[in-house]
Parts: structure tokens; sequence; C-alpha cells
């Protein structure tokens, strides 16, 4: 028998523990804490409602000549007096006939809502038994408790006794001539209970470190091999290289250990083949970008040449036609003038998506001109402030590269444009430390850039995942932050080496 216990134990590592980590500090500490709460918060809470009962019997006290007079003025400083209380949010006065003389609720503090005509219902059933018992009670709402008190004509304090109970209260000798009412917000008792919690909680965790440390002396002979498995993960996360670990037992860490080497195996050869897929998925995209290119740059010239010959010469045949008109037909001439500035209208628009789909001064006059023109256009197409910082840049990457730089402006430009709600766009370039530095920052609205990664590609669009790729492709990685409120930030450096110069 105890061989077999000791085989149990030693083959079986779940046992050690379970020993001491149940035995000890489940049933110990789980116990001693649920004990502790229970009885503190009983004695908040019973501090709490002797607390509104005094301040009750001591507003009846101090009410009483205001209320037999039914005089606001002379209820104004008890009641003020009650109300700068801690906890309470609210003192009323009412008279024998249960009618409102005076009420007052603390300012600063919000009020819990609760149903006005529940607080009616039981201040229409207190009222006589108030007058009929002559002692204080209370009742307890959602979120606040009401502390109600008879206001005598004598200066004898009411007995301390709940309106509830079914037998009949002792009577007092003087004559009941109004009540007084106390709200004092649970609120204050909550937010004992909170410190009562972390208080539970530090003595939880003092028996928790406790039972670690007559853990480590129980177990430390058998975590070797975690030790192990734990330095076989870590070199997988630092280096990315998967080296078996050693299996010398035949418990649960055994098959643990062997578990992992499998899984260490089988991880290398995915890793392998998702590294392979990336490349080809990576090489996919630069083709699909670099065919992208290709094809708005024969539209931009099809638009240019074609549609831009056309409409001019559609303006040139409106003028000719205008201009054979006769003086009576003012009319005609009129409407030809509108559509010739229709006419204009259309070219320059489609001017702006000719030089939107392959901007020609890219290719003229460089990154830096383009970029500036770019920016200048978006301010006054948008009217928003902009700043742009940058340097001499354009000798530092090939065409293609600028290209990109170029389209992830552009496209930064339209998600402002039509997401941010930005009055101010800030743009930095600065060549540094043999790399070159991109930032752009608006003061929009933000969104929350994880929930944004997290979409679906149909449901945030290709415009963020394209810009993401021609980062990579510049040999970076894109920075994207924003907060809601806070505007937005994208950055990202680029090696100067990998900047795709020739």
């Amino acid at each position: 028998m105890n061989a077999r216990f000791l085989k149990s134990l030693n083959d079986k590592f779940g046992v050690k523990l379970f020993v001491v980590f149940a035995v000890f500090i489940l049933i110990i500490s789980f116990s001693f804490t649920l004990f502790f709460i229970d009885h503190e918060r009983q004695s908040l809470r019973d501090a709490l409602i002797h607390k509104g009962q005094l301040l009750a019997r001591v507003l009846s006290f101090s009410s009483r000549i205001g209320v037999f007079s039914e005089n606001e003025d002379l209820l104004k400083d008890p009641i003020e007096g009650i109300l700068s209380q801690e906890g309470v949010l609210g003192v009323a006065v009412f008279n024998l006939q249960g009618d409102l003389l005076r009420e007052q609720v603390r300012p600063e503090i919000e009020s819990p809502k609760e149903s006005t005509q529940g607080v009616q219902r039981k201040r229409n059933e207190i009222s006589p038994r108030l007058r009929e018992s002559g002692a204080p009670g209370y009742f307890e709402g959602g979120s606040t408790v009401h502390f109600w008190s008879p206001v005598f004509a004598g200066a004898a304090y009411p007995t301390e006794e709940s309106l509830f109970l079914d037998a009949d209260p002792q009577r007092r000798s003087g004559r009941v001539i109004g009540f007084v009412r106390v709200t004092v917000d649970k609120g204050v008792l909550r937010e004992q209970l909170d410190g009562l919690l972390f208080k539970s909680i530090l003595i939880g965790i003092a028996f928790l470190l406790l039972g670690f440390g007559v853990t480590y002396f129980l177990v430390k002979g058998v975590t070797r091999p975690l030790s192990r498995l734990t330095e076989g993960v870590r070199t997988i996360e630092k280096r990315g290289v998967f080296q078996p670990v050693p299996v010398e037992t035949r418990d649960e860490i055994g098959k643990l250990g062997k578990a992992f080497n499998d899984m260490s195996e089988s991880l290398a050869k995915r890793e392998e083949a998702l590294r392979d897929s990336e490349r080809r998925l990576r090489s996919l995209s630069s083709q699909l970008l670099k065919a992208q290119e290709k094809e708005r740059k024969r539209l931009s010239i099809e638009l240019h040449d074609e549609l831009g010959q056309a409409l001019a010469l559609l303006k040139h045949r409106l003028r000719s036609i205008s201009k054979k008109l006769h003086e009576d037909q003012a009319l005609l001439c009129a409407e030809c003038e509108d559509t010739n500035r229709y006419v204009d209208r259309i070219i320059d628009n489609a001017r702006r998506l000719s030089r939107d789909l392959s901007p020609s001064i890219l290719e003229d006059l460089g990154l830096s001109s383009a970029l500036r023109w770019l920016i200048e256009d978006f301010a006054k197409r948008h009217s928003i402030h902009t700043s742009l910082d940058m340097g001499d840049i354009d000798h530092l990457f090939s065409q293609e590269a600028q290209t990109n730089l170029y389209r992830i402006f552009q496209e930064t430009l339209t998600n402002i444009s039509k997401h941010a709600d930005a009055s101010r766009v800030s743009f930095v370039a600065k060549n540094k430390d043999s790399r070159v530095h991109f930032l752009m920052e608006d003061n929009g609205k933000g969104f929350d850039v994880d929930q944004v990664k997290g979409m679906q590609s149909f449901e945030k669009g290709m415009g963020l995942a394209a810009m993401e790729e021609r980062v990579h492709m510049l040999g970076a990685n894109l920075d994207l932050r924003s907060e809601q409120s806070k505007g937005t930030r994208v950055s990202f450096t680029i090696p100067i080496s990998k900047g795709g110069m020739s």
C-alpha cells in the first residue's frame, strides 16, 4: 500500500500540488476570508443604520419649533446642519397631515434615481403609523435608505423602534406635530465595502505567499523539468529556434516534455511553411500594386488625352454655336454660356482625376514638390490648416519608391478628409542617421486602432492594408496610433539602404 502510494506520488505531479494548494490555501484562506467579509459587512451596515436613525432623531428635535409654526425659515438651519453630514443626500420635513414643509437636497451630489411613486406610497404608509406609534423607523430603497422620525411638541427624543414590527410600540407622552425624513446614500456603505474587499484581498495574498513559501520547499525537486520547458519556450520566443528538451520521467511533466518536443517539431515545419506563404503573398501584393499603378497611369493618360480632347472640342463647338446665334436668341446664348462653364468644371474634375490616378508632377518635379502640391491642394479643397516640415529627400529614393510614398500620403489625406473631422494636419519628413523619418498627425476625433485592425477586410476597406503593404515594400513597418477625441498619428522610418535606390 505504501509502495503504491509512493509510486502514485512520484508519477503524478498534480498530487503534490493538490495536497499543498487544496488543503492549505483553498480551505484556510478561502474560509477565513469569507467569514471576515461577512462579519465586517454586517458591522458596517449596522453602523450606517445607527447613524441614519441618530440624524433623524436630532433633526426631529431641532426642527420642532419650525414644524409647530410651519415656518420654512426656522427649518433652514436644522436641515442644512443635517445635510452637511457625509452621505446625506436629502432632508425633508412634513407637518402632521403629511404636507411637505421644506425639502432640500445636496446640489453637488447626483442623487440616485428612485421611483417617485414608490417613495410617495411609503410616505403615505408611514405617516399614519408615525402618528400612531410615535416611534422612528426606516426603509431601504435600491440605492438609498430613508430614515423617518416623528416631531414631538415636547423636548423628549422618541424611542428607537422599527415601524415594521407587529408589536404595538410604546406611545410617547408628547404630541406628534410632524415628521422628518433623512435620505442617506448607500454609496458610502459600498465604498466601505470596497475598502473591506481590498483588505480581504491583502489578507488572502498574505496566505497565498505563505502557501507558496511552503510549496517551494516541497516541489523544488520536481520543478527542474518545468524550468527546462520554460527555457525551451523562451528560446523559441527569442530566437525562433526549436530545440528538444530532455525527457527523464514518465509522470505528467515527462509527458508534457514529450508533447513539447512533438509540438516544437510541428511548429518548425509550420513556421517554415508560413514564412514561405508570407513571401509568396508579399510578392503577389507587390505585383498587384505595381499592376495597379500601371493601370492607373493608363487610365490617367486616357482621361487626359481622350476625354480631355473631347471636352475641349465640345467647348470649342459650343462657343462656335454661341457666336452664330442672333441677337434675339439671347436665351440660347445664355444657355450656351452656362453649358460652357459646366464643361469647364468637367474638364477640371477630369484633370484632377488624372492627376490622382498618375501624378505627372511626381515624374516632372520629384517627390518633395509632388507632396507639397498634394498637401496644398488638400488644404485648399477641404479648408484644413496644414503644415509641412520636409528636407531634401528626392535623391534618396527610386521612382518606384517615390510613387509608393506619394500613395501613402495620398491615402492618409483621403482618410483624414473622410473620417477624421480634423482642423489641423501636420507632416514631417526628415533625413537623420541614415534613415528617413515620416510622420503624419491630425487633431481629429480619432478611433480605436485595435477595433479597426480586428475588423474583416470588407468592413475596414483596403486603404489601411494597402498603406501597410507599401510601407513594407519600402523596408519599414507602419506605426499607427490613435485614441478617441485625441487625433491620429501615422509614422514609419525607412532605412536609406532599403529605400529603393537604384
